[in-house]
């Protein structure tokens, strides 16, 4: 559950094209989907920051704990993966 919330927290702004949500599973699929297919190199860092986050460590210095000093992926690459579950994440 931690890492669910941790990712729906980096998608962060609504895009304006996207309409309203039709299920409540939709953002939840997608999110999971991202992970096992498009983006599973960004799982061990997602947990990282995720343990890091619930740990009550500020967001800066998980961000340098978990980002691996320019090590591939980047959390700035899977929050763009991530990104396309936005229109799915939309409250």
């Amino acid at each position: 559950m931690p890492l669910m919330v941790m990712l729906w927290l980096t998608i962060t702004q609504a895009a304006v094209a996207c309409g309203p949500a039709k299920d409540r599973s939709g953002c939840k699929d997608c999110i999971v989907d991202q992970m096992k297919y498009s983006c599973p190199s960004c799982v061990p860092l997602f947990h990282c920051m995720a343990r890091c986050l619930w740990g009550g460590t500020a967001r800066a210095k998980c961000i340098r704990k978990c980002d691996c000093d320019g090590g591939k992926p980047r959390l700035s690459d899977c929050k763009k993966c991530m990104a396309r579950c936005k229109c799915s994440c939309v409250a």
